[in-house]
């Protein structure tokens, strides 16, 4: 056994380091890091400013709504719109459009009117580097290595939000101050432009002139009903749209609540959250390590689905770790910290970094596995308006809560809002075993009729629309 799982992990360690050696997506992957590290550190900067101005949780949501409504407003139109244009071109201009707006975040900083403002230009621009970043990832890789390259593609976005949210920003900004924070994310962005540009200008570009000599408005609405009619028709492309959906919408609510949870439980300031969520991140990359090689022994579908399970269960903890904290001090035998802090750490901390860690790995398992599926099943002249679909139907879904959730913890408190979240967690982890058990009798009673089994069906359920691999 312990052969078989070492020999599989070398396995899994080669394909990643094959997917390294692709020069064009080391290029992409690296530029996807310093993007996502800038934009996330940026973020959490503007969150500590806001509530530190405020003193509400109300206002962070509004801050974190500026910057989910764009994607709303535009992630449709980018999906068509990254289809249309090159990819290429898109990963430099929406790069260096960023680092300008970095700056105007610095010169805007005393102002929460004018951060809303430049917040919503910030995310409108991001959504389409997001969406022609997720849709080149199959035009640079086969499709035998898209899981390991989707691995890596998860851990920078993951990394990226930990590095820049845990490590980046609260480091930089106790060091040297939100000042020089805007100024490094703004050189980070220049970083990641300069990147994109190394990439062969071939990459990404939509094949034939047809399409993009008709008029925009005349076929954007057929193009973004054939991606939606697409994704209806098939019923595993639904459920990893649902679960990406969910994980999305899920950072969005932490940024909003985590300021407030390290304020309200544990008594310490936002920018401390390094010391105490850093246990997320190592956890986030176990999990990322160990995907493909979870995937291939269990499936992509099952994985996800035991990855739902896994965060709901955190979630639950880290809204009663005041109470675990409580009754572990009311018990001698069961307090290993007795009445006195160790290292600096007071019960509470420790605790929550103790939940930290299997919050991470669990929160892994859900995004990869998803985003291949959708990457296998979607046609490559497609794939801009499924991931354009996917983030603006994930700005949707997390409108209302981040309506609801600035107001439900200042009247209830944190530890309230994440029981809520745990619940609709674990009901999408239900469904998702549900809707895989009922593949898998359907697959097992077509099978002795004579048909056979769809490749890919015990994960999906249906074939992939696909028009071969070439570049998108």
């Amino acid at each position: 056994m312990r052969e078989a799982l070492s020999g599989d992990l070398q396995s899994l360690q080669q394909r990643e380091r094959a997917v390294l050696s692709n020069r064009r997506f080391l290029v992409l992957w690296l530029a996807q890091l310093f993007s996502q590290v800038a934009q996330n550190a940026i973020l959490f900067t503007l969150l500590v400013i806001v509530l530190t101005k405020t003193n509400s949780t109300t206002d962070t949501s509004i801050l974190v709504l500026s910057y989910v409504v764009p994607s709303l407003l535009f992630g449709m139109v980018a999906g068509v719109l990254v289809d249309r244009w090159r990819k290429r071109d898109i990963l430099i201009a929406t790069n260096a459009f960023r680092s300008f707006a970095a700056i105007a975040f610095l010169l805007s900083k005393d102002h929460v009117e004018f951060i809303f403002a430049v917040n919503v230009a910030f995310s409108a621009i991001g959504q389409f580097f997001a969406t022609a970043e997720v849709a080149t990832v199959p035009s640079l890789v086969p499709k035998s290595q898209l899981m390991a390259a989707n691995s890596l593609v998860s851990l920078a976005w993951t990394g990226a939000q930990f590095g820049g949210m845990v490590f980046f920003a609260p480091i930089f900004i106790k060091t040297f101050g939100a000042d020089a924070l805007f100024v490094a994310a703004a050189l980070l962005f220049v970083a990641a432009a300069i990147l994109a540009r190394s990439l062969p200008k071939h990459v990404g570009a939509r094949e034939g002139k047809d399409a993009q000599e008709e008029r925009f408005f005349q076929t954007a609405p057929r193009e973004l009903w054939q991606a939606l009619r697409l994704l209806r028709s098939d019923p595993a492309s639904c459920l990893a749209m649902a679960q990406l959906t969910l994980s999305s919408s899920l950072v969005l609510l932490f940024a909003v609540l985590v300021p407030r949870f390290m304020q309200e439980v544990l008594d310490v300031r936002p920018d401390d959250a390094v010391y105490i969520f850093a246990p997320a991140g190592v956890g986030a990359i176990l999990g990322l390590r160990l995907l493909p090689w979870l995937a291939g022994k269990i499936g992509k579908d099952r994985v996800v689905a035991f990855g739902l399970v896994g965060l709901a269960v955190c979630l639950i903890a880290m809204g009663l770790v005041q109470n675990i904290a409580d009754a572990l001090q009311r018990t001698e035998a069961l307090n290993p910290f007795g009445p006195e802090r160790l290292g600096g750490l007071s019960l509470l901390v420790a605790l929550t970094m103790f939940f930290a860690g299997p919050l991470g790995l669990t929160y892994a398992m859900v995004n990869a596995p998803a985003q291949t599926v959708l990457h296998e099943r979607a046609p490559p002249e497609m794939r801009g308006r499924v991931f354009g679909a996917q983030m603006a139907l994930a700005s949707v879904a997390a409108i209302i809560p981040l309506l609801l959730v600035g107001a439900v913890a200042d009247i209830y408190g944190v530890s309230f809002v994440l029981f809520d979240i745990a619940v609709v967690v674990a009901a999408l982890a239900g469904l998702s075993l549900y809707l895989r058990d009922r593949r898998q009798k359907a697959i097992a009673a077509a099978q002795p009729a004579g048909d056979h089994a769809v490749p890919g069906a015990s994960e999906g359920g249906a074939a992939s629309i696909d028009t071969g691999e070439g570049v998108s």
